[in-house]
C-alpha cells in the first residue's frame, strides 16, 4: 500500500538537475522549508514552484541512502524545541546551482497534520523531519550545511535514547479495535497509567507526536492515576498509537 505521505521532485528541480549536467556543476541543496499550507492537505505536485504558506525554514542537518533503495536520498533537518507555535502541513527542498544564488523549490512534500509546540509548562519537544527524493539525473547533490548547526542526526538520536532509558516507566504499541470519535476517550493498554498534571505522557499517532491541549487532553483529577485520555480528534479503528509515560 502506497504511503500517503511522501516527496516529489518539482519539474524546477529536475530543470535545475538538467542544467547541473549541462554546465558541470553541482545542485546546492541548503533547507527544508516548512508550511501549514493554510491549515489544509495537500498533494505534492511537480507543478508546485512554492509552497502554499511556509512559516518556517530550518538548514538541512546530514543526508542518508535509504537501506532499501540507493537511489533514494533521505535529507534531515531538526527543528529544535524553542522553535515553533505553527502547525506542519508540507514541506520542501530548497536548491541552488553551484556558483548561483537563485534558489528554487527543488521537492515538494506533504506532511501529516503537526502542531509543533513551542516550550511551555516545562515541556520541549523537538521534532525531526526526513524527507525522501529521488534524483531524474545523476547530477552531483551537495548539502550546504550551517557553520553552527544544530545537534546532528545522529548524535540527537543517540542522546535522545540515552535520556529516554534513564527515564521511561513504561511504554506501549497497540492499533485501535474499534473507532474513536473526536472528543472521546482513548482506553490505554493494559498496565499502563500516568499521573494527571505530571506531564509525564509523550502521545504518538501514526508515528507523529502529538500536542497536549491541541489534539489530546488528559482525563481525571490532577494527582490521580488514570488509563485513559480524550482525543480531540477522530481516530479511525486500525490507527495505531503510541504512548510513553517518564518519571
Amino acid at each position: 500500500m502506497a504511503s500517503q505521505y511522501y516527496a516529489v521532485l518539482t519539474d524546477a528541480g529536475a530543470a535545475l538537475e538538467a542544467r547541473a549536467l549541462a554546465t558541470g556543476k553541482g545542485v546546492i541543496l541548503t533547507h527544508i522549508a516548512i508550511g501549514d499550507a493554510n491549515l489544509s492537505a495537500v498533494t505534492p505536485d511537480p507543478a508546485v514552484t512554492r509552497l502554499v504558506h511556509e512559516v518556517h525554514r530550518r538548514p538541512i542537518d546530514s543526508r542518508s541512502r535509504d537501506k532499501t533503495d540507493p537511489k533514494i536520498t533521505l535529507l534531515h533537518a531538526t527543528i529544535p524545541a524553542d522553535v515553533g507555535g505553527w502547525w506542519i502541513y508540507e514541506l520542501g527542498v530548497i536548491g541552488h546551482l553551484e556558483g548561483e544564488s537563485a534558489e528554487v523549490l527543488y521537492a515538494y512534500a506533504n506532511h501529516g497534520c503537526y502542531y509543533k509546540v513551542l516550550p511551555q509548562d516545562g515541556q520541549t519537544i523537538t521534532h525531526e523531519l526526513t524527507i525522501p527524493i529521488i534524483q531524474s539525473t545523476d547530477a552531483d547533490l551537495t548539502i550546504e550545511l550551517p557553520d553552527a548547526g544544530y545537534v546532528t542526526r545522529g548524535d540527537f538520536l543517540g542522546l535522545e535514547a540515552r535520556v529516554e532509558s534513564l527515564h521511561v516507566i513504561s511504554r506501549a504499541t497497540w492499533t485501535l479495535s474499534a473507532a474513536v470519535a473526536a472528543n472521546g476517550n482513548l482506553g490505554l493498554p493494559t498496565g499502563i497509567t500516568y499521573e494527571v498534571g505530571a506531564k509525564s505522557v509523550r502521545l504518538f499517532y501514526l508515528g507523529l507526536l502529538l500536542a497536549p491541549g491541541k489534539q489530546y487532553n488528559e482525563v481525571g483529577s490532577t494527582g490521580k492515576s488514570s488509563n485513559s485520555i480524550q482525543l480531540i480528534f477522530d481516530a479511525d479503528k486500525g490507527d495505531e498509537f503510541q504512548i510513553i509515560v517518564k518519571k
